[in-house]
């Protein structure tokens, strides 16, 4: 293996292990369960978001110079720093930080301490990933060296042992998911936003190798998201299979962690059960960490020092362990409607950046952002009226349009206005140069 292959390798594990978050494990084989025997069109909407899109999103911060900043820049430097903003607040305390300790009471802790309440695990979880982060983070460092082969070693177990035995057949589903929903569902994990932010440190990595041509820094940065994405898929199409499997041995409204641990029991047992309970723990914990470190350093960064370090890494983990106490579902359904409006604005910006060799005009890049935000927007606020939080007849009527548009059976109804709007911005005089 020649060095270049052998780098190629390392830094697409360590992307992989970055990528893969504990907390994005219960999503896969509840969008299986739940799919049932339309498993494998809901497989490829959730791969789409849920893996080729942070490939995409890793190559085109890449290409745009290397972070948010500069992937938002055709649109404009405020749009690009408000969007950072909101990006590093959805994988931080809002969403992503409460969500490892969630997980981690629900599928470690609960499994063999069902008495143990939340607050009591929010309390040890996040004290200990505070004072982590509030000192050396080498431990932590060293522990996800030997922790992440452990846990894919142990998810490879599942997945192997569940195709060559299966827990069952996939069934039919009273209201089975689509790839609509496997597409919206990818989402959740939170990669692709996240891949803005992991570019950079990639690259950062693929800098210190000695590379110095801007082609081979590329090449080697791009090969290693390649990497990264393939074992991430097959780990999450396993999963998702497995999970089709079970349509008849669980009760529709599991949650997502009981499923889960009811998966692992079943096909390792309670001792193997307990292994990924400690693996789950451990990289959510080191997930929990990095995130810490990563919103205590931005914010610091973007106060220019008026924020210390140490008290937003404290006041984060005590906001996210107080969310982290409404349990994972309750977290996952408060991000729906801010992932919604999220995602498409962050595919057009991807996608733009990918092809901008073919896009005339930069105003192209804000007629796709608006078009892409009204629909999302839409969307959003259609999810909130669904769930009772507000109510209004504009826009129940606005949700039906939405579900009359072109590519709407497909959760793709915004590229139609995307298009239409980035078509028309190009009539207009350039602002700026890209």
């Amino acid at each position: 293996m020649n060095t270049k292959t052998r780098h190629i390798i390392v830094v697409g594990f360590a992307l992989f292990s970055m990528f893969l978050g504990a907390g994005n494990l219960i999503f896969p084989p509840f969008l299986g369960f739940h799919a049932g025997e339309n498993w494998v069109p809901t497989m490829i909407g959730f791969l789409l978001t849920g893996v080729g899109l942070p490939l995409l999103g890793v190559y085109a911060t890449l290409k745009s110079g290397g972070n948010m900043i500069t992937l938002g820049s055709p649109v404009s430097k405020t749009f690009a720093a408000v969007m950072g903003l909101v990006i590093i607040l959805a994988i931080g305390p809002l969403f992503a930080i409460p969500r490892t300790g969630a997980t981690t009471h629900e599928t470690a802790v609960l499994s063999f301490f069902p008495d143990v309440p939340s607050w009591a695990t929010a309390i040890v979880f996040f004290g200990v990933s505070a004072f982590i982060s509030l000192n050396s983070t080498k431990v932590i460092d060293r522990l996800g060296k030997v922790l992440t082969p452990f846990l894919i070693f142990t998810l490879v177990v599942i997945i192997v042992k569940g195709i060559a035995t299966p827990l069952g057949e996939p069934g039919a589903m009273a209201e089975a998911y689509t790839f609509a929903s496997g597409f919206s569902e990818g989402y959740q994990t939170m990669d692709a936003l996240a891949s803005t932010m992991f570019a950079g440190i990639a690259f950062t990595h693929v800098l210190s190798l000695g590379y110095e041509s801007r082609k081979e820094q590329m090449s080697v940065a791009v090969k290693a998201g390649v990497v990264a994405i393939f074992l991430l898929g097959l780990i999450y199409g396993g999963l998702i299979y497995i999970g089709a499997g079970t349509t008849s041995l669980f009760p529709e409204d599991i949650s997502r962690t009981e499923l889960l641990v009811g998966i692992a029991e079943d096909l390792i047992g309670r001792v193997g059960l307990g292994f990924l309970s400690v693996a789950i723990t451990l990289a959510c914990l080191t997930t929990a960490v990095g995130l810490l470190v990563t919103c205590g350093e931005y914010f610091q960064s973007l106060s220019k020092g008026r924020l210390p370090y140490k008290g937003i890494v404290i006041f984060t983990a005590v906001f996210s362990a107080l969310l982290s106490i409404l349990g994972v579902d309750m977290v996952v359904n408060i991000a729906v409607p801010l992932l919604v409006l999220l995602y498409p604005v962050l595919m057009v910006l991807i996608i733009f950046t990918v092809f901008d060799q073919f896009i005339p005009n930069t105003n192209a890049y804000t007629g796709g952002v608006i078009g892409a935000f009204l629909i999302s927007l839409v969307s959003s606020l259609g999810y909130l009226q669904q769930n009772e939080i507000i109510s209004s007849n504009l826009v129940a009527k606005l949700v039906e349009l939405k579900g009359e548009m072109p590519l709407a059976n497909l959760g793709l109804e915004w590229i139609i206005p995307v298009v239409v709007l980035a078509v028309v911005a190009c009539f207009f005089p350039e602002r700026r140069k890209a």
